[in-house]
Formats: C-alpha cells, sequence, structure tokens
C-alpha cells in the first residue's frame, strides 16, 4: 500500500520559432505518456535523446532546454538518484522562473523538488514547497495541474502528522479531477492515497467506505478497467489484507497486476510488487505453496529491474521467509532471515521500523525451528530497538515483548511464576491500547499476541488469565463495528451520553493524529523528531480518555470498551444441567475452555493437531450432499481432539452444551461431530446444541424462556426477477446477480405453516411486494414474539459493493431490498426467537470471517433473545420444516435448542409425516444462537 506523488513534465506551447519543432515535438507527446518507473533505463534514453534534439535546436540558455532537461531529472529520481536529480533542479528552476510561456514547466520542476526534499527526509521544505505551488495554480481557473499540487500538498501534510489536511487538500483534489472533462487518470491514484490516509490514522472501516465510492466513483469516470485503477484496488487490497481479509483481498489485488501488465504489455516490477502482495495474502490464507509459486515469478523481475536489495526484493523475501515457515521449511528461513536482517542494519538508518521487523522475522524463524534461545534473542533485539522508536504503549512494542515471552515460555529460560507476572502487566496493557483504538489497523496489529498469552497461561495453569485472553484472540472485526454502532445507537437517544461519546472521539481523533506522526517518522526516520514530546502528547491524551472513562456509568463503559467474561461468570451462567465450550483459534494451537457447574477444564490443543484438515474433510462431505457417502471418520476424529476423554467425561451426564467456537469452527455445526465412531448417533442426539456469539457474562438472560406468546411477524416470498430488476438502481452486476438466485417456491408456504404452528392467530404475514424493508420498520415486534424470515442470505462481498451479508427483501422506495446487521441494529426487535429460514444466514462472510455473521449480532443489537440462521445453503423443503417443528416445540413449551434438536430428529426419521432426510448436509446447517 503506497501514498503516490505525481507531476507533469508537459511543457506549455513554446515561443514562436523558425525551427523545425515537429522532432522535438514527438519525442515530447512520446515521454509525457512514459511511465519513468515501468523501465527506468526505456525512460532515461527516452529522456536524453528529448534532450539532444532540444539543444540541437535552440542556442545555450534558451528555456526550452531547461524544459527537456526536467525528463533527466524525473529519471534519476524514480531510480533513487536524488542528488543528481536535486542537481539539475536547482540548475534549471531560475531559467525556467523567468521564462515567459514557461510557468507550467517551472511548477512541474517545483513539483520534483518537493517529491526530492521529502523523499530526503526534510518534510518542512516539502511542504513550503507544495503549498507555494497550490497557491501558484489558485490563480488559474481548476485543472488537472492544480489537482495534482493539491493531492501532493496532502501527502506533505500527512507526513507532518497533520492528517485533517491532509484529507481536504486530498477530497479538493479528487472532486476538481471528477469535474474536469475529460477526467484526468490521476483521479485514481489520489483516491488510492486516501485510503492510505484513514488507515494509516486508524480509520480502518472509513478506509473501506472510500475504497468502495471511489471504485464506484473513479471508475464510472474512468472505466473499471482503466490502467490507473490498479493503485486504487492495490490500496484497497492492502488494507483488507492488513485486517486480516486476505481472501477478500486477494481478487482487488489480482485485478491490480492484471491490469498493470496488460497496460505495459506483460509483467513488471510495479505489477511484480502487487504479485508480492498477492503472495502475502495467499501466505495469510495458509496457502503457502501458491505463494512460493507466485514469489518464484514476481521475484525475478524486481531483481532485474531494481536489484536484489531493493526495498521491493527485501518484502519479496520476506514474504517467501513467511511461507517457508509456514511449510515447515525452518532450516530455510532461518539462514534467510539472518541475511535479510544483516541486509536492513546496513541499508537502513537507525529507527527505521524494518530494522526492528526483520528480528521480528529471525525470531519467528527461529521458533520454527524449537530454537527457544535463538527466538528469545532476536525478539529481545526487536523489543530493545522498539524501546528507543516507540511510545511503551504502542502495539508493536507490545507485540514484540508478547513474542520474548512466548520464546521464554517454551524455552523455560525465567521461573513460571517471573512469566506469569508479566504476561498478566503486558495482557493488561495490550488490552487498555485496543479499547482505545478500538477497530483500528494499530489494534489489529496487535491480535497475535492474545493468542500468544493465552497459550502461555494455559500452559502454566493460570487458567482464569487464559480464558481472559482467549476471549480477546476470538474478537472479530464484526464485534468491533458491532459495538460501536451500539454506541453510536445509544448517543442516538440519550443526549448526556451523546455529549460523552463525542468527546470521547475527540480525544480519539487527537490521538489518531499523534500515532500518524510516529508511523510516518518510522517510515522515514528524522533525527529532528522528538518522540519524547510526541509520547508526553499521548501520555496526556490516555489520561484524559480514563478520565473520562471514570465518570461514565458501567452500562455505559460497556457500550466504549470490551470487558471479557470472568470464569466465574461463565460457570454461574452454565449452571449444573448444562455446559459451555469455548474453542479458540489460537493462530496455530487451539484453547478449549470448559464449564459445567463450577467444574472448569482447559487444555491446548497443539498446532499439529489437523483440526483444519479435519474441517476441510468435513466440509467436502457436506458439500457434496447426497452425491456422497457423509465422512464419519472425519467427525469422529474431530470430536475426539476437541472433546478428549476428560471433557467427554464432562459432557456425559449433561442435556444441553452451549458453545463459543471461531475460526474455522465458526461455520461448523458441532452438532453433526460423532462421539463414537462405532455407532450411529451424532453429537445432537446426545445433546440439544446452541451457540453464543460471547462468553456469558452476569446479567445475560437465560436460555429457559417462556413459551412463545402467539404473535408471528414474518417477511419472505421475495421474486428475485421483480427484486433484481428494481435493484438495478444499485448496479447493473447487482441486477444480475439477483435475478440469477433461484425462486422459493416454499416460501410462502412456510411463513403459512409457521403461522398455523404458533396458533393464537395473531400472526403479521409480509409476502412478496409486501416484504420491505419499510414494512419491517412500521411493524411493532412485542417481547415474546417469533419474527421469521423465508427468503435469500447473502454474504459480504456477493453483490457489488456489500461489504456486509444481508437478507434479501423487495426494494421499494429508497430502500434497495438488502437488510444488512448495520440497519438491523438500528431497530427495535425484541424477539423471543428470530428464524432466518435462508441460505448462509450464519456463514462466513466470505472465507475470511468464518465466524458469526454479522446477521445474528445485528438481530441480538437490535433485543432478540436467540436465533436460528443456517451455515450454507439449505434445501426450502427443509428450511420449512425445521422451522415449523421448531415453532411447535416452542409453543409446547421447550427451549429452543430443545425444540430445533427435536425437530432435527424428526426429520431424519421422517416422523414429522414427511420423506426421510438423513444426510447432515440438509439437516446440520440450523443452528440455535444466543446472546
Amino acid at each position: 500500500m503506497a501514498i503516490c506523488l505525481a507531476w507533469s513534465a508537459g511543457v506549455a506551447a513554446a515561443p514562436a520559432s523558425p525551427v523545425d519543432r515537429a522532432k522535438l515535438d514527438a519525442l515530447v507527446a512520446r515521454i509525457e505518456v512514459a511511465e519513468p518507473e515501468a523501465d527506468q533505463a526505456a525512460y532515461r534514453a527516452l529522456a536524453d535523446e528529448t534532450l539532444a534534439e532540444a539543444r540541437r535546436l535552440y542556442p545555450a540558455g534558451h528555456p526550452e532546454i531547461a524544459a527537456r532537461e526536467l525528463y533527466g531529472a524525473i529519471s534519476r529520481a524514480s531510480a533513487g538518484e536524488m542528488d543528481a536529480a536535486l542537481a539539475i533542479i536547482d540548475r534549471i528552476a531560475p531559467q525556467l522562473e523567468k521564462a515567459p510561456g514557461y510557468r507550467k514547466s517551472w511548477r512541474d520542476t517545483l513539483s520534483l523538488r518537493a517529491y526530492v526534499a521529502s523523499f530526503k527526509g526534510d518534510h518542512t521544505a516539502s511542504l513550503a514547497l507544495n503549498e507555494q505551488l497550490v497557491a501558484d495554480y489558485a490563480k488559474d481557473a481548476p485543472g488537472s495541474d492544480h489537482a495534482v499540487a493539491l493531492s501532493n500538498l496532502a501527502a506533505a501534510y500527512l507526513e507532518q502528522g497533520r492528517l485533517d489536511e491532509a484529507l481536504e487538500r486530498n477530497a479538493r483534489a479528487v472532486e476538481m479531477g471528477l469535474a474536469l472533462d475529460p477526467v484526468p487518470p490521476a483521479v485514481a491514484v489520489w483516491s488510492a492515497n486516501r485510503i492510505v490516509y484513514l488507515y494509516s490514522a486508524g480509520r480502518t472501516e472509513e478506509a473501506i467506505a472510500a475504497a468502495q465510492n471511489a471504485i464506484g466513483r473513479t471508475g464510472g469516470a474512468l472505466g473499471a478497467d482503466h490502467p490507473m485503477m490498479a493503485n486504487l484496488y492495490a490500496n484497497f487490497g492492502a488494507v483488507l489484507f492488513r485486517i486480516n481479509r486476505p481472501h477478500d483481498a486477494m481478487p482487488m489485488i489480482r485485478r491490480a497486476f492484471e491490469l498493470t501488465e496488460k497496460a505495459s504489455g506483460g509483467p513488471n516490477q510495479n505489477s511484480a510488487a502487487m504479485r508480492v502482495q498477492f503472495a502475502q495474502a495467499l501466505t495469510r490464507a495458509r496457502q503457502y505453496d501458491d505463494a512460493i509459486a507466485f514469489l518464484d515469478v514476481a521475484t525475478p523481475i524486481i531483481d532485474k529491474q531494481l536489484g536484489a536489495q531493493s526495498d521491493r526484493a527485501l518484502v519479496a523475501r520476506d514474504t517467501r521467509l513467511i511461507a517457508l515457515i509456514g511449510t515447515g521449511r525452518g532450516a530455510e528461513a532461518q539462514p534467510l532471515a539472518r541475511e535479510l536482517l544483516a541486509i536492513r542494519d546496513e541499508r537502513l538508518p537507525e529507527g527505521h521500523r524494518d530494522r526492528a521487523n526483520a528480528r521480528d522475522n529471525l525470531a519467528k524463524a527461529a521458533f520454527a525451528n524449537a530454537d527457544w534461545a535463538g527466538a528469545e534473542n532476536a525478539a529481545a533485539e526487536a523489543v530493545a530497538l522498539r524501546m528507543k522508536m516507540l511510545p511503551a504503549d504502542h502495539p508493536d512494542l507490545l507485540l514484540a515483548r508478547a513474542m520474548v515471552l512466548r520464546a521464554q515460555d517454551r524455552g523455560d529460560s525465567r521461573p513460571a511464576a517471573d512469566l506469569v507476572a508479566e504476561a498478566r502487566s503486558l495482557f493488561a496493557d495490550l488490552t487498555l491500547g485496543a479499547n482505545l483504538a478500538r477497530g483500528s489497523a494499530q489494534a489489529e496489529r496487535q491480535r497475535p499476541a492474545y493468542g500468544w498469552l493465552a497459550e502461555l497461561f494455559a500452559r502454566r495453569g493460570a487458567i482464569n488469565d487464559a480464558f481472559e485472553a482467549q476471549q480477546w484472540a476470538a474478537r472479530s472485526s464484526i464485534d468491533d463495528a458491532l459495538a460501536i454502532a451500539e454506541s453510536e445507537r445509544a448517543a442516538a437517544t440519550d443526549a448526556g451520553f451523546a455529549t460523552k461519546v463525542a468527546e470521547r472521539r475527540q480525544l480519539l481523533a487527537a490521538r489518531q493524529g499523534l500515532n500518524a506522526r510516529i508511523e510516518a517518522n518510522l517510515a522515514r526516520p528524522d533525527p529532528a523528531f522528538d518522540l519524547v514530546a510526541v509520547t508526553g502528547e499521548l501520555a496526556a491524551n490516555r489520561q484524559a480518555i480514563l478520565a473520562l472513562d471514570a465518570g461514565l456509568a458501567p452500562s455505559e463503559l460497556a457500550r466504549l470498551v470490551f470487558t471479557p467474561s470472568t470464569l466465574a461468570e461463565m460457570e454461574a451462567a452454565t449452571g449444573n444441567a448444562g455446559a459451555t465450550a469455548m474453542l479458540t483459534d489460537l493462530g496455530g494451537a487451539w484453547l478449549a475452555t470448559l464449564t459445567r457447574g463450577n467444574e472448569p477444564l482447559q487444555y491446548l490443543i497443539p498446532a499439529a493437531a489437523p483440526v483444519g484438515a479435519l474441517v476441510a474433510r468435513l466440509r467436502a462431505s457436506l458439500d457434496a450432499g447426497d452425491r456422497g457417502a457423509f465422512d464419519r471418520a472425519a467427525a469422529a476424529d474431530l470430536y475426539a481432539l476437541l472433546f478428549p476423554e476428560k471433557a467427554a467425561a464432562m459432557l456425559r451426564p449433561v442435556r444441553q452444551l452451549a458453545v463459543i467456537a471461531n475460526g474455522s469452527l465458526g461455520a461448523l455445526p458441532l452438532g453433526l461431530l460423532v462421539p463414537d465412531a462405532r455407532s450411529g448417533d451424532y453429537l445432537i442426539d446426545r445433546l440439544a446444541l446452541s451457540r453464543r456469539v460471547r462468553a456469558p457474562r452476569a446479567g445475560d438472560p437465560h436460555g429457559d424462556a417462556a413459551p412463545a406468546d402467539g404473535t408471528l411477524i414474518a417477511l419472505g416470498g421475495v421474486e428475485g426477477r421483480k427484486a433484481g430488476s428494481l435493484m438495478a438502481m444499485r448496479s447493473a452486476g447487482t441486477a444480475r446477480a439477483i435475478d440469477a438466485l433461484p425462486e422459493l417456491p416454499d416460501a410462502a408456504r412456510e411463513l403459512s405453516a409457521l403461522a398455523a404452528a404458533i396458533g393464537g392467530g395473531n400472526s403479521r404475514l409480509l409476502i412478496g411486494e409486501r416484504a420491505t424493508e419499510a414494512e419491517l420498520r412500521a411493524t411493532t415486534v412485542p417481547r415474546g414474539a417469533v419474527l421469521a424470515f423465508a427468503t435469500h442470505g447473502l454474504i459480504s462481498g456477493e453483490l457489488d459493493g456489500l461489504d456486509e451479508p444481508a437478507l434479501l427483501l423487495t426494494p421499494a422506495g429508497g430502500d434497495d431490498g438488502l437488510l444488512k446487521p448495520s440497519e438491523i441494529g438500528g431497530l427495535s426487535l425484541p424477539a423471543r426467537l428470530v428464524i432466518l429460514s435462508a441460505c448462509n444466514t450464519a456463514g462466513a462472510a466470505g472465507a475470511d470471517r468464518p465466524q458469526l455473521s454479522g446477521l445474528v449480532q445485528g438481530f441480538f443489537l437490535a433485543g432478540a433473545d436467540e436465533v436460528m440462521a443456517s451455515h450454507w445453503p439449505v434445501r426450502d423443503d427443509v428450511a420449512r420444516r425445521l422451522s415449523v417443528g421448531t415453532v411447535r416445540g416452542l409453543r409446547a413449551g421447550s427451549d429452543p435448542a430443545s425444540a430445533l434438536r427435536d425437530a432435527i430428529r424428526k426429520i431424519r426419521k421422517g416422523s414429522d409425516g414427511e420423506a426421510r432426510v438423513a444426510h447432515p448436509a440438509h439437516w446440520a446447517p440450523f443452528e440455535l444462537f444466543s446472546r
């Protein structure tokens, strides 16, 4: 992800002259469209030829020669020869400033000087030059060069940590560019820069929204396949990657390098860098062999054009290092890590973040080789470097400290009591910082530390600490987004709370600006940077936020910070009749915490255990459906891994099990596991299972609820083709995708059957054209009601610009027919049970987020007690039978989990009056979710 500066070296019309300029004008036209970084040697040769022709035509000292020398300066700057470029600039700038008719060339020379100053770390000079240029352009009518100057000024402000001014100038550049005819292609670059500005300030959700908006607006103006759009796609992909959404990032990055290679006629160092970015996403998705294959293509191109020790070449080798570790080739990874560290130390100045990052990578490689001492030494060096570069509570420093503790834990190099004490202190710092930077990129960077500390605590028997750490490890971006939405919703109805939220938001914005200054200095260390002063400002800011938080009521504070449950709270909520299990992916190993009454059990499932492989086998078996037999062996092996003998013994006396699971287990219904491979039953036959979106805490509603009160509110029967035609207002692609959805002929029948099952005659059925968002908003949902949807569920990314999962309703008025979690959370829907009889309503919001869909949490935010939802596409006849069977059981007095379990068993046996359905692919996807 990169901020792109731009300049144009075109010349204004030259003074009238008797010389024949035909060849010179042709050369200028060619170099104007050339990219200096795409083929540096070719660009320099063309620059030299253009200058030679100008010298042939004009006498020494003529401004035309100075204007053509500018190309040589650009050539040298693009190759990193900044002093040589500056020498040319200093020679030609005075000539161009005095020459009538060469104003544009003079401005372009100043722009290049500002770029060189920025590169050399003289940010004050760069800012002054860019401010001078913008003021000079303001004398003219708006134009492309004026917009370029505004964009470059925005970058200069960002380097000074003046984010608001950077965003304002950037917005002016984009709007000015989009208003021009023709629209300058550089608008795509300026829009790409905006993504970086917002992300680097920790405003991740705004960065994503800006990217989606820019793809729509800029792509509409230039064409979605314009080569310059590659910058936008690449930066959007980089953000998605950095917030741990590699599968979502890959299509963006692939589009970027394909456009770049199409425009240049083949791979170049820019597209190769994007291929490296794609390989990084592959490594994050644990597709290590594929990543290495991509790097085998990209790295030689970068080496040839930029050199094997260029920044891009080193990033490619860093990525290979991580892929080697992932494939278990630690013996290759550790020497490579040492080589890269030596190069960074030789090339980079003190205070550059990559010197510390290189030690992080060496620590990881040593850890993979079980070289605990080597891992500890490398991590300790990274900590020592960062202590000179960063405030004590910076996420990068905290993460490095966690790595030291992880290595010391494995190597037993410190007493256990000391390890646990320091880990507790570090955990407190991590969580405090995460709550201050909730949902930000900085908070996301420190996420691995929670898993490492949870594992350390569990290994050392600190069961309560491990349980709290695993809750932090399990948190997702959806959790943060909905928590933020909840606080905003509360602020909308409580003026006093709104004032406090606004004050807190201002403090957080100031904090983001201070952190942006630190981030900029880490990339280009400035000896004059006053870390002590910035650290002092951050400390004062932190105290102001803590003082504000101390004045909040507990209920108000709970909306603004995440407080994990205690083990005692989970034990109390579980009771003696049931059990609760939290299964958390720690980034390799898994941590399981089980409670039954006051009997806690905690154990680690080692990273070598094939949890992911068994889940993949089961999903493949389920995807095959009736075409193949269910993989009972994998279901039995996974049960044995997740619930070893001591845990299985704890479950035998109970009849209900609540599960909190993330990672690959987040989208796998545990009811289809097989406790005993020799028997023909499933776990659902032994236990009524439910899911929880988080660990229970004091004050949570219990699952034991009174029977439904006889009220049903149901929406469905949406006609895909009609909805598609109405949704053309959103985009043609969305309209086609909606139109292609299969019809749901059983939906109206299902809703009518639900009305009959609930009894009481108090049903409101909104079918077809009445199944709209407006009708839902206008409907009062009483407590004790059942709220049902029989429609299509759409996952994030399934439609153009759909960044949330959604339920498909009928578009009407200003509503697009896509009911999303952010919209659901703003409604009041205090239903006893919500039934989402639709495909994928609890499934993954793309492969990056296999934990609970935001749809379920959206309904909890709206006040629902429990939600019944599906993990994958379902047959509409099975959905109808399970929904109706569950409501009948609820009406008869069963709790929802037991009612769903009984409905599943009936359709498996065919005892509900219809055909027997045996394969788990059909009955397993539905689960009951509780908050």
